[in-house]
């Protein structure tokens, strides 16, 4: 692949990407949920703080509160992104386009996440404002690097999810029970070294996991590339992934006319 072609797929990406998220801003409830639910999360996290009797370091409470919202979001978006598309009457053309189907998806998906980052970074912000975390400005870009890389993880994740749940005639009801248990692996609520030993590498295989530990690093200014790199490697191997089961989904879908099933 040349430049030019490396540069126009990324740039179709980026447009691709932009448009879904104007999309995904005219639902409104949506958009209000996202609004409301990270001020929950963080009230959250600031109870847990007092009631341990402040020995936890407040600012990763809220980190890891945002990145709470930002799994749901991912979830719900992305797992139910072909149903949407078929409420939308727009799924059977997206079939039919001669692109592959897993680079008409991956925008979606990276849009579902884009919404959970900006789930994270309100969550933050209410933290800073109502309830005074400190977080040093110097530390600001390593934090927002360390975001934007987990974004774009998360969002080759979503495409994995929304692969799986294709096949489910209610996605929502596999998500919802999914999401709980996600936070526990992924070191949001508890330190990864705190899992039982079986659960360790399973959580090693999430970029959220990584993706948590880079965000709180930058936090604090630690090293955080090591966390970085790992979710970022882990976001590529799921966008493979991900994108030869969207695909090999959607081929046998078409050759079997089951279609109007997702």
């Amino acid at each position: 692949m040349n430049m030019s072609a490396a540069l126009s797929g990324a740039v179709s990406f980026l447009t691709a990407t932009r448009f879904h998220i104007r999309d995904l801003s005219r639902e409104t409830s949506d958009v209000a949920l996202n609004l409301i639910t990270p001020i929950f999360y963080a009230c959250i996290a600031y109870f847990l703080h007092v009631a341990g009797g402040r020995q936890q370091n407040l600012a990763d409470l809220m980190i890891g509160a945002g990145l709470m919202g930002m799994w749901s979001s991912i979830m719900f978006g992305a797992g139910t992104v072909i149903k949407a598309q078929r409420y939308q009457g727009t799924l059977e053309f997206l079939l039919g386009s001669p692109k592959r189907f897993s680079s008409i998806i991956i925008p979606i998906t990276t849009a579902a996440s884009v919404f959970g980052a900006a789930s994270m970074l309100l969550t933050l912000l209410w933290g800073v404002v109502v309830f005074d975390v400190r977080v040093d400005l110097a530390h600001v870009p390593g934090m927002t690097l360390a975001a934007l890389v987990t974004t774009l993880a998360m969002g080759c994740f979503g495409l994995l999810i929304a692969a799986l749940f294709v096949q489910a005639r209610r996605a929502e009801s596999m998500a919802s029970p999914m999401i709980a248990p996600l936070w526990m692996l992924s070191g949001i609520l508890v330190p990864v070294s705190g899992l039982i030993e079986p659960l360790r590498p399973v959580s090693r295989v999430l970029p959220m996991s990584w993706g948590a530990e880079a965000v709180r690093a930058a936090a604090t200014g630690s090293p955080y590339w090591f966390g970085l790199a790992s979710c970022a490697a882990t976001g590529v191997v799921y966008l493979l992934v991900g994108s030869w089961a969207i695909n090999v989904v959607a081929r046998r879908s078409r050759d079997k006319g089951e279609v109007n099933l997702w």
